[in-house]
């Protein structure tokens, strides 16, 4: 029903820029997210939020965790601002 544990990194790496849905999630003392099993994923949150709505009880699960591994803020993060005021 869900695939093998992933950690966070390779699920942003396998996802990039989806919205993805884990069960088991696994978490640091922070209580951020830093792996799980993908059960689905979407890139579009309104297909995905339809998808999450639509998944079928799993037994033997009772954690789950729901995850952006895009930039929230509409960027890459790799993405640099042009620095403004520089002559």
């Amino acid at each position: 029903m869900y695939g093998p544990y992933l950690t966070m990194d390779q699920i942003k790496a396998q996802y990039p820029n989806e919205w993805v849905f884990l069960a088991k999630p696994t978490k640091n003392r922070q209580n951020e997210v830093t792996g799980g099993h993908v059960i689905l994923h979407a890139r579009d949150r309104a297909e995905y939020l339809r998808q999450v709505g639509e998944y079928p009880e799993i037994p033997d699960v009772h954690h789950f965790a729901s995850q952006w591994t895009g930039d929230l803020y509409g960027r890459d993060v790799n993405e640099h601002e042009p620095e403004t005021g520089a002559a």
